[in-house]
């Protein structure tokens, strides 16, 4: 597979560097600075040409004419949109646009598509979603999204809360009018997908699928928490920190959050921003310097339930992190960009949860990759893998619905799967569907499929021979 990447800053060069290490991935990466490589941390394996992504001599000597994949994470959000728009032009079969300003980055808007840009990435926003992953499932241990974040698939331990599941069937637990589907069940090292005779054991691990709204309440359901708010304090007043509260004030209902910003400018900009799209209502903004132990404690840090730091050094992230934990902090998440986390870790040094938005970024970009592996030109969105045992492996897999299949057009309940499949998820439109018996899969839709020990390449590949 022939991947060109535009752009080579820290968002750039890590997903090149891990691209370069995969088998059978050739790697070019563009960009205006002929001397990038010499700041780099480590050589990677990739073909460098020096010059502008939006240039179409440039493409043309990347490969743009048969490359499989162009990824552009320049700076600018317009030539990043300019640099795929060219590149599918001249024959690059998918692309990739990295785009941060608020104001363009409208994921499911059909507009991307009709320019050709297959996928949008937006690093400081993807890293908002993971924070406020962890914020709001406290009792979760994985969780893998789908169709733009719009559907996720979370796992936890049943231990957490025997109570509610032991000696209990899946009939009992799960109602068909929740918006969430039971997908696998891991126990002794083993995944089963069960039916609604099936029994939990204390010991068991439970992965569920559903919208992040329905997740979240059927999380509250079985927590049976309070109605206390939860509080939260974040350090740093960036982009991040915008993305956060907005996702926080759309799934978190009982959230008040603390921003400390010590750039006036920058506060008063985000309380702007933030006012003006009326999701200030359970914020408070306050001037001053995050690494200052008086104002941390006159504004209350003994009493949080995270503190969450997102500045642009690192050291002042790891040193309030520390300090936030000796102060009895439950819930700690530390952004890092530069210091590796293995470092962190050999140290000694428990920051609570490690967020670097590279890596991130990288991962979702990864994840596309791998759909596309061996996969080309067909309908394989993504793949994750959220299963490996004894008995084999457990996959889950997006496939977009753009041509006629056998299975389509049909009552599920008719289809004669293969054992070990189950359809997950149903995207149609703007509406996310949790199948029933009933329901019939269309031109158009993306259907999420669990698939064990199955080879799943094409929509057919989930129906008995």
């Amino acid at each position: 597979m022939k991947i060109i990447v535009v752009g080579c800053g820290k968002i750039g060069y890590t997903i090149a560097k891990v691209l370069s290490e995969k088998e059978d991935i050739h790697v070019t990466v563009v960009d205006n600075n002929p001397n990038i490589f010499n700041k780099a941390v480590e050589p990677i394996d990739v073909i460098f040409i020096s010059g502008n992504g939006a240039n179409e001599k440039t493409l043309i000597e990347a490969g743009a004419k048969d490359a499989d994949l162009i990824v552009s994470t320049t700076n600018a959000d317009e030539l990043n949109v300019l640099c795929c728009i060219m590149a599918e032009r001249l024959g690059t079969k998918h692309s990739i646009a990295r785009v941060r300003n608020p104001e363009y980055m409208l994921e499911y808007n059909k507009l991307w598509k009709d320019l050709g840009i297959d996928m949008v990435i937006n690093p400081e926003r993807q890293t908002a979603r993971e924070i406020s992953r962890i914020l709001r499932y406290r009792a979760a241990d994985d969780i893998v999204t789908f169709i733009g974040d719009r559907v996720e698939l979370v796992s936890f331990k049943v231990s957490e809360t025997p109570e509610y599941f032991v000696g209990k069937s899946v009939s009992q637990v799960f109602d068909s009018n929740m918006g969430i589907l039971l997908a696998i069940v891991e126990r002794e090292n083993q995944a089963l997908i069960p039916n609604g005779d099936f029994i939990f054991k204390e010991s068991d691990i439970i992965w569920i699928m559903g919208r992040p709204s329905q997740i979240m309440k059927f999380f509250t359901l079985i927590k049976r928490r309070s109605k206390k708010a939860q509080e939260i304090m974040v350090i740093g007043g960036g982009k991040i920190t915008h993305y956060l509260v907005e996702l926080l004030n759309r799934h978190t209902t009982k959230a008040n959050i603390k921003i400390i910003e010590k750039d006036r400018n920058k506060c008063e900009s985000l309380c702007e921003a933030l006012s003006s799209s009326s999701l200030e209502r359970h914020c408070l903004f306050i001037h001053g310097d995050g690494t200052n132990e008086e104002l941390l404690i006159d504004e209350g840090i003994d009493r949080m339930d995270a503190c969450v730091c997102l500045t642009d050094r690192d050291e002042e992230n790891v040193f309030i992190s520390l300090y936030a934990m000796r102060r009895g902090v439950k819930k700690i998440i530390t952004k890092i960009n530069y210091i590796h986390q293995n470092m962190a870790k050999n140290l000694g040094l428990w920051l609570g949860n490690i967020i670097t938005p590279q890596d991130i970024t990288a991962k979702t970009v990864i994840r596309y990759v791998d759909g596309l592996s061996g996969a080309v030109g067909r309908n394989i969105i993504t793949v994750h893998q959220i299963y490996s045992g004894d008995d084999g492996n457990v996959e889950a897999i997006e496939v977009q619905v753009n041509k006629k299949a056998k299975c389509i057009d049909m009552p599920i309940k008719k289809l004669r799967l293969k054992k070990g499949i189950l359809i997950g998820c149903i995207s149609r439109d703007f509406d996310v569907i949790i199948p029933s018996g009933e329901t019939q899969i269309r031109i158009g839709d993306r259907v999420i499929i669990i698939s064990k020990n199955n080879d799943i390449r094409e929509l057919d590949d989930i129906l008995e021979s």
